[in-house]
C-alpha cells in the first residue's frame, strides 16, 4: 500500500468507512493528515468528541480509558479499490479536522467478517511508504 495516495479510507473492525485520511507527513510510524468524516462516522464521533474534552481539561486518566476504547475499534487505512490495508493504533481524530495515528508493526486480519490484531493482512513493514523516513 502507498500512503501517499490522495485519500486513504479509515475503516474499523466492522468494516465501517470512519473517515478518510489525506496524509501529509509520515515520521517514523507516525501518520499526519487531515480527516473528512465518512458515512459510519456519526457512530464513533463522541467517542473522540469526548476524547478531546478529555485532553483539554487534562483529565489524564480518562485519557487513558477512552485511548482503550478507541483502541478497541480495531481501525486500520486502506487504499480506496484496493485489497490492502494497514492496522494503525493511537488513533486521534479533532474537532479541526486534524488527524493523526501510529502504523502498527502488526499486521491485522479478519475472522468470520471481524478485524483481528494479528495475521496475514500487511504490516507497515510490508507498506510501501513515500515520505521520508529517519534512518
Amino acid at each position: 500500500m502507498n500512503l501517499t495516495e490522495s485519500t486513504l479510507h479509515l475503516m474499523d473492525g466492522q468494516q465501517r468507512l470512519i473517515g478518510k485520511i489525506k496524509p501529509e507527513s509520515l515520521t517514523d510510524d507516525l501518520l499526519e493528515g487531515l480527516f473528512a468524516p465518512g458515512p459510519d462516522f456519526a457512530a464513533v464521533a463522541p467517542l473522540f468528541q469526548r476524547f478531546e474534552a478529555a485532553v483539554n481539561a487534562q483529565a489524564l486518566h480518562v485519557v487513558d480509558q477512552l485511548d482503550n476504547e478507541i483502541a478497541g475499534l480495531n481501525m486500520h487505512l486502506a487504499v480506496p479499490h484496493n485489497s490492502q490495508f494497514v492496522n494503525v493504533h493511537d488513533v486521534q481524530i479533532w474537532s479541526c479536522g486534524d488527524f493523526s495515528c501510529r502504523l502498527s508493526s502488526v499486521a491485522p486480519t479478519f475472522v468470520n467478517g471481524a478485524l483481528q490484531a494479528s495475521g496475514n493482512g500487511h504490516s507497515v513493514d510490508s507498506v510501501q511508504l513515500a515520505f521520508p523516513r529517519p534512518s
